[in-house]
């Protein structure tokens, strides 16, 4: 006799309540049907460390990644401050956590293209990178995107000093970004590593979706900016007078020289 419909909905909804990756899974079935995420998403949702950094290659699913802590995160009636360097990019995480909403029983009482409140006193709220206008705020859970192009005194600095008072002591910070060079606070988290961090790193070539997006990528780009864009390394430090991609086009190859690992 085959099971209640009712019955094999509740046994999914245990499941995701106890299985991270199902319930992110859940979310991703809103945009790709028969998703599963990836081990580092399934790691980065599930870790308990109170600061996260996520140093990820373009289109590998962070964004993802930050919508469903934000959701999770509301689930619990939580509080989150979603930053990022430009209006464009809050607008766009807030669209995927409103969408990743719509497999909760969450009701959404009030939402604009930053800011989602839901019935059970949840917040998200997103704002564009600016001390000035992130103050004021207590937040349960702190996301910030493409960290390392914030705007500011030292990559950013000035930032995140504005943002790390509004986090209450039990609450959870991730910082996620494709790397912009070694002088930012970003980069400062894997350079100069902490304990107290649960780092993260993506590469486009352990991803095996994005295998035709990666060799693509080789042929068009330089080698200096496939390393940096696709193999998430910290490549200039600011300070060489010649940027590393026009060193690169003055290599002659014909002597078998190389671009030097830095």
């Amino acid at each position: 006799m085959p099971l209640d419909q009712g019955f094999l909905d509740w046994c999914k909804g245990v499941e995701r309540d106890l299985d991270p990756a199902a319930k992110m899974a859940h979310f991703l079935s809103q945009e790709f049907p028969n998703a599963w995420p990836d081990p580092w998403q399934v790691a980065a949702i599930s870790s308990d460390a109170q600061t996260v950094a996520l140093l990820v290659c373009r289109q590998a699913g962070k964004s993802c990644v930050l919508a469903t802590r934000g959701v999770r995160e509301l689930e619990t009636g939580g509080t989150t401050i979603c930053l990022a360097p430009a209006e464009r990019q809050t607008r766009e995480i807030t669209r995927k956590v409103t969408q990743y909403l719509r497999c909760t029983d969450l009701v959404i009482e009030r939402a604009t293209q930053t800011e989602i409140e839901t019935n059970n006193g949840g917040r998200f709220i997103a704002v564009p990178a600016s001390g000035a206008t992130i103050r004021g705020y207590t937040a349960d859970l702190l996301l910030v995107d493409e960290m390392a192009y914030l705007p500011g005194h030292n990559g950013g600095e000035d930032v995140v000093v504005a943002l790390l008072p509004m986090l209450k002591d039990d609450g959870q910070t991730f910082y996620a970004s494709t790397p912009a060079g070694k002088k930012n606070m970003f980069a400062s988290l894997f350079l100069e590593p902490s304990p107290d961090v649960h780092r993260i790193k993506v590469p486009g070539t352990s991803i095996p979706r994005l295998n035709a997006r990666v060799e693509r990528l080789r042929n068009q780009l330089s080698a200096t900016r496939f390393r940096q864009e696709v193999m998430c390394e910290f490549l200039s430090d600011g300070t060489s007078y010649f940027d590393l991609s026009v060193i690169e086009r003055a290599i002659n190859h014909e002597k078998k020289a190389i671009c030097p690992q830095l």
